[in-house]
């Protein structure tokens, strides 16, 4: 057959043509130079990267005509013999088919001939992972103590798969996968020898396919050529490959700006009707928000891997989105990677991941939460503040008993329906100063009597929250129960606390310890009493607590809690 295929006709035959290996040239070609060669190296990386091609190179340049050399001449009978793979010193041997201890113990009993008619016999083993433990075992006094005209290459994908012992007698180089945009240059250089015309997307689509291998990329657009001919477009490159197209992954980008959940079904259509592989596709999707986080975090288009039209587009899309919402879209897709391969039906998952991803709202900035929150602290707290944010001014009211700053104000309608149920105090003359008024708040506490007549329902109140705290201190679940409640009125030496109709656990706890509660009411306002519990509706006479009663007292209390609440249409849930 005369026609020889791209990767072996392409296949570099000097250590400056190999692409992206500079570290393992380099160390080699200063190993030739000052003769310090090793008994033995291991070559690791993937497939398609140049390790057996260097293990070639090195060949030539140790038995080249020349002499030893950091550059063979190819064109001496031993290098032209080695390119040919005729060299009767250097044999190359595939591990996977020679995995047995007679195996190796045939190449042991060949390593006592001098080489002819060259320096040194090289052994290049191939995928030497997938030897037998047997055959490892017996290499290693021969690795240890080879002889002196004996050089050994192993190459392989699977490093950990060789024992330690075998690691340790080699040198030991890691090949590094070869970047699209170096393996684009490549085969720009291919193409304008064989007189291929390719644009730009077609490269880049091969490039990507070959996922870092040279020679995969090779053989893909000998492929490309076969069925294109000598004038190649991206998309008979994607009707051939079964590749992606890129455009879909920027046309889902835009669903998702738009929230186009419609488009977004037609395109789950689409993935399964060509047949992509899901995975394949929803790995392009990450690609494609990676790409756009990397420039909208960097602004440098020299992380992005894509040919110079995406890369535009990439610039004008990552507009479009903040940085945290591409991480949740990427944390979204990379869920789903796993998921599917697991879903029993994963046409219905991809439809739920697309959809969930269009709908997904944008995050707030907390520099924006924070500045609203600050703006309603301004309008809150300015004089003359009108109805329109949720707080007005009180005039202030004459009472005989002070109101401190803790009271938990009551819902109106329930201080209306307590005042039927309570005896309503003596009216006392109006005290002229807030002094006079505490003096006398402090008198009634100091002297009244041990039955508990002169605590009206007015002083519980404004003691409630004292209270409420100080059982809290005694015990959390006394206070948290009892927070529950609502004072409706003192009668008999009695105070009678309403809990709403669904608060019975609350009650029965309550009474449960009725002992240390009247202790802990008596400790705060200085004087007995027994305690009633009641349960009542929200309508009736008792002022049973509610969620809407709750809701105004925390409103209340915290005045920007209302306001929140009341500008971004909320609802105080507990």
């Amino acid at each position: 057959m005369s026609y020889l295929v791209l990767a072996r006709k392409w296949r570099p035959q000097k250590f400056e043509e190999v692409v992206n290996q500079k570290h393992v040239v380099l160390t080699l070609q200063n190993a030739l130079k000052t003769k310090r060669l090793a008994n033995a190296y291991l070559f690791t990386g993937p497939r398609g990267i140049g390790k057996t091609t260097i293990a070639r190179i090195l060949a030539k340049a140790i038995n080249c005509d020349q002499g030893l050399t950091d550059n063979p001449c190819n064109q001496c009978d031993s290098c032209t013999e080695i390119t040919s793979s005729r060299n009767l010193d250097v044999f190359e041997i595939d591990g996977a088919s020679n995995t047995g201890v007679d195996d190796v113990r045939k190449l042991q009993d060949q390593l006592k001939y001098a080489p002819t008619p060259g320096k040194y016999k090289i052994y290049i083993i191939d995928e030497v992972h997938m030897l037998s433990g047997s055959a490892f075992n017996a290499l290693l006094k021969t690795l240890e103590e080879p002889p002196s005209h004996v050089l050994f290459v192993f190459a392989t994908t699977e490093p950990h798969k060789i024992p330690a012992t075998i690691i340790s007698r080699c040198q030991r180089f890691d090949f590094k996968r070869i970047s699209i945009n170096e393996i684009i240059d490549h085969l720009k250089i291919i193409c304008q020898e064989e007189k291929i015309d390719i644009d730009n997307e077609a490269l880049y689509l091969i490039a990507r396919k070959a996922e870092g291998g040279m020679r995969d990329s090779q053989s893909l657009l000998d492929q490309a050529i076969s069925f294109c001919g000598t004038k190649i477009k991206a998309d008979d490159v994607i009707d051939l490959l079964g590749v992606i197209d890129w455009e879909i992954f920027f046309q889902f980008t835009n669903y998702i700006v738009n929230k186009d959940a419609k488009n977004g079904f037609k395109l789950a259509e689409k993935i399964f009707v060509n047949g992509y592989d899901l995975v394949e596709f929803l790995n392009g999707i990450n690609e494609h928000l990676r790409n756009i986080l990397i420039f909208k975090s960097t602004g440098d288009m020299a992380f992005i891997e894509s040919s110079d039209s995406y890369k535009k587009r990439y610039s004008e899309i990552g507009s479009l989105f903040e940085e945290s919402d591409l991480l949740r879209l990427i944390q979204i897709v990379s869920d789903a990677q796993y998921n599917i391969k697991r879903s029993s039906n994963p046409r219905l998952y991809l439809e739920m991941i697309i959809i969930k991803m269009i709908q997904l709202n944008k995050a707030q900035k907390i520099e924006t939460l924070l500045q609203g929150i600050d703006t309603l602290k301004e309008k809150l707290f300015q004089p003359n503040v009108s109805s329109n944010v949720g707080t007005q001014h009180r005039p202030v009211e004459t009472k005989t008993t002070p109101t401190p700053i803790s009271q938990i104000p009551l819902k109106q309608n329930i201080q209306q329906n307590t005042e039927v149920v309570r005896d309503k105090p003596e009216e006392k003359t109006e005290q002229s100063s807030d002094e006079e008024k505490t003096e006398e708040t402090e008198s009634n506490l100091s002297s009244g009597s041990e039955n508990g007549a002169n605590i009206s329902i007015e002083t519980v109140k404004e003691h409630w929250q004292q209270l409420i705290d100080e059982m809290k201190k005694q015990k959390i679940a006394y206070g948290a129960f009892l927070e529950e409640g609502l004072p409706v009125k003192v009668e008999n030496n009695t105070l009678t606390i309403a809990f709403g109709m669904d608060n019975g656990f609350h009650i029965s706890y309550l009474e449960r310890n009725y002992q240390d509660v009247e202790k802990i009411v008596a400790k705060i306002l200085g004087a007995p009493l027994k305690i009633k519990y009641v349960k009542a509706k929200p309508d009736n006479s008792e002022g049973t607590p509610s969620k809407a009663s709750y809701a105004d007292k925390v409103g209340e209390k915290i005045p920007l809690v209302k306001t929140i609440v009341e500008v971004f249409d909320g609802e105080i849930v507990g």
